[in-house]
């Protein structure tokens, strides 16, 4: 039996039903996951690396650093999760920011390896707004205590993703926030994929071929059945608020999930998209450019339909 290692992006939750339900339902088949919890989208790509994974499911914008810093071990992102990015800049609705014009002379906050900050350089570009004018304090803590911070006044602003920010302060909440998400500003911009070691890749095409169809299955079942994506959630986290996990499912479909373009397999990015993408948020680090087919490759979706 293939047994491989996969690195997450967090502990176990609701944004993964679609990988958990097809462990749960047994669509991997002969293939055995050991899964590792991680620490964040934004490090799952050079965990990958240094951990000396198989797999990992994280941030695409993390890949490209990693494989212009490091393109002989950098992985391959194999299915595609997230149509569009999650990443946002909560502000208070009743403040002064309204949206990224406003945000010069501010503070904004979040952790440091969060993916919203990573890739502020690329919304500033995009948006045109200086960053130098804008004061960047990352921190550490939950997120609802980040929330409170900027409700306090101790920030403006505060990175992160929209689904993560309502979970952990609740829909009713969130309601008091304005979100200047990045998807706005950036309609290229992915989220999250998988992606497998370039010995993977090289080595196990069929292997790579079966598991995207199970995870393209498991995408269409915790899609239209939220109840059975909730408890395969609840069984690999069992101590897991319930309600906060299915609020964060939802808001992952409504925003990163959500406008599927139309004709594409489960997993499959949009001819053209990764290569715009990926060039306008190296350009924003200053880092070389990257072959779109050394991020991503298709040629494992053909079962994923």
């Amino acid at each position: 039996m293939p047994r491989l290692t996969m690195l997450l992006n967090a502990g176990f939750s609701g944004p993964q039903a679609w990988l958990l339900l097809a462990i749960r339902r047994g669509y991997l088949g002969d293939i055995a996951i050991d899964l590792t919890p991680g620490t964040g989208a934004w490090n799952a790509a050079p965990g990958l690396v240094a951990g000396g994974h198989d797999l990992a499911y994280g941030d695409v914008h993390s890949l490209v650093e990693v494989a212009a810093r490091q393109p002989e071990v950098a992985p391959i992102g194999i299915f595609a999760v997230h149509n569009a990015s999650p990443s946002a800049i909560a502000v208070l609705a009743t403040g002064p920011i309204g949206g990224p014009a406003d945000l010069p002379g501010r503070r904004l906050t979040g952790h440091a390896s969060d993916v919203a900050l990573r890739c502020f350089p690329a919304y500033a570009a995009a948006t045109g707004i200086d960053p130098a004018g804008i004061v960047v304090a990352p921190a550490e803590g939950a997120m609802a205590n980040l929330v409170a911070w900027m409700r306090a006044g101790e920030a403006d602003g505060l990175f992160g993703y929209v689904s993560t920010i309502t979970a952990a302060i609740g829909r009713d909440a969130a309601r008091g926030l304005r979100f200047l998400r990045y998807d706005a500003a950036l309609p290229d911009s992915l989220g999250s994929l998988v992606m497998a070691s370039p010995r993977l890749v090289r080595d196990e095409p069929a292997l790579l071929g079966r598991l995207c169809a199970a995870l393209a299955r498991g995408v269409r079942e915790a899609m239209a059945e939220p109840a059975a994506a909730m408890d395969a959630v609840l069984s690999f986290a069992p101590a897991a608020d319930p309600v906060a996990e299915r609020l964060r499912w939802e808001t992952t479909l409504a925003v990163e999930m959500a406008n599927a373009a139309p004709g594409l397999p489960p997993g499959a990015i949009a001819p053209g998209r990764l290569a715009r993408s990926a060039t306008a948020f190296a350009a924003s680090l200053g880092l070389p450019p990257t072959d779109p087919d050394r991020l991503f490759t298709s040629r494992f979706l053909g079962a994923a339909r």
